[in-house]
């Protein structure tokens, strides 16, 4: 059973998320905030733009007393009493879902995978993203960023596929379960629930991935794939039976670094309505 869902991809274009707590290294709280210094418009984009909220708000942030080099050796060792104190108050203010980014750890993910040993000694079942798993590369705002977006929609995603098995199920459906990915790929509900930012895109690359099938039954690999909604049409460049894959997805406001199917939108759907 192969599923394409846009559940992730409304959250974010919704703003109807989880709270996210972010944990990063001391002396980076602002790191989504910093972002990167382009902005939109022309010569006087700085003035007139309304910079978005990111999804772990500053109130939400704590600093962990650790720090590792670029070469991934422990500079500073992590402080695990701290990092008790921090977690316990983060999930007692309300947060639903938290991130851990720290500095380097794209050398080393050893802290990272300390903190989440001890965030699951204090909490078994709490959503936890570490950046090292969603984006183990060089500069952290991306992939602090692509971590939070992770943690933003997982709750919802999480809900969503567990009554999506529950409800096949019951059904009598015993065969294996697999969920669109951005690019076009599949991935198992397991995964989809721990990663959800792989299917952010899981709608419109479902529309590439069926068009991409019937065309080569056809006998066309190079193509324009068009794919009308309700609200949007999706189009995309496919060359040699292949989709065009992009490294990272611009979604509403952000930049998120996962790959997905360079799908370009249009806000002009079957229920659009055109006049002169």
């Amino acid at each position: 059973f192969m599923h394409g869902t846009t559940v992730a991809t409304n959250a974010v274009l919704e703003s109807k998320g989880a709270r996210v707590g972010l944990l990063t290294t001391a002396g980076f709280k602002q790191v989504l905030h910093l972002a990167r210094s382009q902005t939109p418009g022309p010569l006087a984009g700085w003035i007139i733009m309304v910079k978005p909220d990111p999804p772990a708000a500053l109130e939400d942030t704590r600093e962990v007393q650790e720090r590792m080099s670029a070469q991934g050796d422990v500079v500073r060792a992590l402080d695990g009493d701290q990092v008790r104190e921090i977690v316990q108050n983060l999930v007692d203010s309300g947060v639903e879902s938290l991130t851990v980014s720290l500095i380097n750890s794209f050398a080393s993910s050893a802290h990272e995978r300390e903190i989440k040993k001890i965030i699951q000694e204090l909490h078994p079942d709490f959503p936890v993203t570490l950046s090292s798993d969603v984006l183990p590369e060089i500069r952290e705002y991306e992939r602090t960023l692509t971590a939070c977006m992770n943690s933003y929609v997982r709750p919802k995603v999480e809900g969503y596929l567990s009554n999506l098995e529950g409800s096949l199920g019951d059904l009598g459906l015993e065969g294996e379960i697999n969920i669109l990915r951005s690019d076009a790929g599949l991935m198992t509900t397991g995964l989809a629930k721990e990663n959800p930012i792989y299917a952010i895109l899981s709608g419109p690359a479902g529309g590439v991935a069926g068009a991409l099938h019937v065309a080569g039954r056809a006998g066309y690999s190079d193509l324009l794939t068009f794919d009308m909604g309700g609200t949007s049409t999706d189009v995309a460049l496919c060359q040699n039976g292949q989709p065009t894959i992009a490294r990272e997805t611009k979604l509403g406001y952000f930049r998120v670094k996962v790959p997905s199917v360079n799908v370009h939108s249009v806000g002009a759907g079957g229920g659009s309505i055109a006049h002169v």
